[in-house]
């Protein structure tokens, strides 16, 4: 079971300089371990209250969807992070700069990720999005949060 999705459309910009910004902030968000749907093992008792191992800021047995647990351990970028998320075909231009990128699987949460980066992705950017029953969505980037706006299609 899951819910595929496709990006339709895009026109994002992360400016080079920015990586290591987007990489901290999706790294900083596997601390939370309230927001994460992707499963875990012996998650009786698991709360963001339980005891971990003292080098961790996060539980070892609860996950994001689709990533290993101490994915900042095996990501070592930005780049490696959207990879284990799902996206392709990463699209760079002269300057370094990340200009695009694909997805096309099921859907996990890289709506937090994206969140994350917010503020380090240019003004204006956006990721369209279509479902596999047709619904269409966009992520708007502001050069400081992300919204998602939903479309409507109307026939005339």
């Amino acid at each position: 079971m899951g819910y595929y999705v496709d990006t339709a459309e895009r026109e994002i910009t992360i400016k080079k300089e920015q990586f290591d910004n987007c990489y901290k902030a999706m790294c900083k968000i596997n601390d939370n371990d309230d927001v994460k749907r992707g499963g875990g093992w012996n998650t009786t008792g698991i709360t963001s209250n339980d005891p971990r191992p003292k080098e961790l800021n996060y539980h070892p047995a609860k996950w994001f969807s689709w990533m290993e647990a101490n994915y900042p351990d095996v990501c070592k970028n930005m780049e490696d992070i959207l990879h284990s998320l799902g996206f392709e075909n990463i699209i760079y231009n002269e300057n370094g700069d990340l200009i695009g990128l694909t997805y096309s699987s099921k859907t996990g949460q890289e709506e937090l990720f994206f969140e994350a980066m917010a503020p380090f992705i240019d003004k204006d950017s956006y990721i369209n999005w279509r479902g596999e029953d047709g619904e269409i969505w966009q992520w708007y980037f502001d050069g400081e949060k992300m919204h998602t706006k939903y479309a409507t299609i109307t026939y005339e």
